[in-house]
């Protein structure tokens, strides 16, 4: 009920009431003027009025005093209503309905514009944290983003988008005092939250775009200071990135790209072209099926030049789907021998890539155990509870798994312990320098006498020469693949390679 329904209806009885007692006071004046009463009646009629009016008056004192405590009420909730709205509960920022409706108002209005910037800002590995320290933690660590956005940037207006993801409007175009406050928050928040009586580092990544110079309107100023803070994710977070014209025409590129990609896959311009994994007697063992894309206007583009645009987005998932159908269809081709495929770290964010292989499986009635599934170690070592678990069901409808480029990144000893995997992939750059690198001959050497201990596969990568294969092969790899033993070709042209003993491939990995 709104609030003058709620007076009128508390209201109505007293007004009657009111009129009562003032037509009483005017009937008793009435007479009493009129002589129709005696001068005992007369003045007993004055007294009447007299009450009558009175109590009106105080009737209508009481009235206006309630009405005016119900309106007070009712602001003070419509104030707690607008509180509501516009503050998140948890964060203390404004809610995404309110700080856009701030930065219109800020930006002003066509005839007059106003200086401005947006600064939209990610809080880093947000889920991580979410799984490591619990989300009672990730929780505080998003109300401490507010509040050191809110010391730091004092005279702007910090906003919560939804998630881990906070905008803050600044009222000036000033881009050498924000580069300078962005920073100041990167290293408060490295600086870090405590825990449990430890310090936990943050890290946060920020985009930013000025108006009126890099837009002049809410929706376009968010998209540009989108991309920006996606430069900042892609340039290894924990960093702030101002928008620049270059990421516009990368985003039309990558647009370009996506569009002719998803039509690549249904016009069937891709096509798998299988490089050798052989045995220590040089016989194939596997095949690992590389993804090539023939445009009929630009050619052969290159695996590095799609794939991460790929990755942005879900169509990932659809080229995913495609190679593994192909290879599906091509196994047969290459009987005794297994088929290696890559896949991609956006893949294995979601369950979608466990029960497409599934589909799949069932669908051209192939064995799980004809291939291999080779992950990076970059994935190995950003790898969440999540992932992990998607690893050991795609293990456990009996896929192999192979870490590829071991040695690149950050993939400890330790990981191998706990990673389930079967075969690793050693980078061709260690295998390149055996012969002159006493680092690289211990590395290897090492390696592979943990995996014996480990019961894992060593496959040496871009072997090149017979001096390679020898040394690679002294330092205890058990599978060797490279150009000296052949490059990357179709179908037709693979299927000739010697196969490895149909019987040792029905019992390694």
């Amino acid at each position: 009920m709104s609030i003058l329904a709620t007076i009128k209806d508390h209201s109505g009885r007293i007004y009657r009431g009111i009129q009562f007692l003032l037509v009483l006071s005017i009937a008793a004046t009435a007479l009493g003027a009129a002589g129709l009463v005696r001068d005992s009646s007369f003045t007993s009629a004055l007294i009447v009025s007299m009450v009558a009016t009175g109590l009106a008056l105080l009737v209508l004192m009481y009235m206006r005093s309630s009405v005016v405590q119900r309106l007070r009420s009712a602001a003070a909730a419509e104030a707690e209503k607008h509180h509501f709205l516009a503050v998140d509960a948890m964060t203390g920022a404004m809610t995404r309905r309110y700080v856009l409706e701030a930065l219109d108002e800020r930006l002003g209005t066509l005839r007059s514009r106003r200086e401005a910037s947006l600064l939209l800002i990610d809080l880093d590995h947000f889920k991580q944290l979410n799984d490591t320290f619990g989300h009672q933690f990730g929780d505080l660590a998003l109300a401490h983003l507010v509040k050191a956005a809110e010391r730091v940037f004092a005279d702007g207006v910090v906003g919560r988008l939804g998630g881990d993801e906070f905008a803050v409007i600044v009222p000036h175009g000033n881009l050498a005092v924000i580069n300078k406050d962005a920073r100041r928050l990167l290293d408060v928040m490295r600086a870090g939250k405590s825990h449990e009586g430890k310090i936990v580092p943050l890290s946060i990544s920020i985009g930013v775009a000025l108006a009126p110079a890099h837009a002049s309107n809410t929706t376009e100023l968010m998209l540009l200071a989108d991309l920006a803070l996606y430069e900042s994710k892609a340039g290894g977070r924990g960093r702030v990135t101002v928008f620049d014209e270059e990421m516009l025409s990368d985003k039309r590129y990558r647009r370009l790209v996506e569009r002719e990609l998803r039509a690549a896959i249904y016009l069937g311009e891709l096509d798998l072209h299988y490089q050798p994994i052989v045995d220590t007697d040089r016989s194939t063992f596997a095949l690992e099926g590389l993804v090539r894309w023939r445009h009929p206007v630009r050619g052969l583009i290159s695996p590095a030049d799609f794939i991460p645009i790929a990755e942005r987005s879900t169509l990932i998932d659809m080229l995913g789907e495609w190679v593994f159908r192909r290879a599906c269809a091509d196994i047969a081709h290459f009987p005794g021998r297994r088929i290696s495929i890559n896949v991609s770290g956006e893949q294995l964010k979601r369950d979608e890539i466990v029960t497409m292989c599934d589909r799949v499986l069932r669908e051209t009635g192939r064995l799980a155990a004809e291939f291999i599934i080779e992950i990076t170690e970059t994935v190995a070592t950003a790898a969440t509870p999540e992932i992990l678990k998607r690893l050991e069901a795609l293990r456990g409808l009996g896929f192999h798994i192979a870490l590829d480029d071991f040695g690149t990144g950050h993939c400890g000893i330790n990981y191998l312990k706990t990673l389930p995997i079967d075969s690793i992939k050693i980078d061709r750059s260690y295998i390149s320098s055996l012969a002159h690198d006493q680092v690289a001959q211990i590395f290897v050497s090492a390696l592979a006498q943990i995996a014996r201990i480990q019961h894992v596969t060593i496959v040496a990568e871009g072997v090149e020469t017979e001096e390679e294969f020898t040394l690679a092969r002294a330092a205890g790899c058990n599978r060797f693949q490279g150009y000296f033993f052949g490059r990357p070709a179709p179908r037709q042209k693979a299927g000739a390679l010697p196969a490895a003993d149909a019987a040792a491939l029905a019992l390694t990995a």
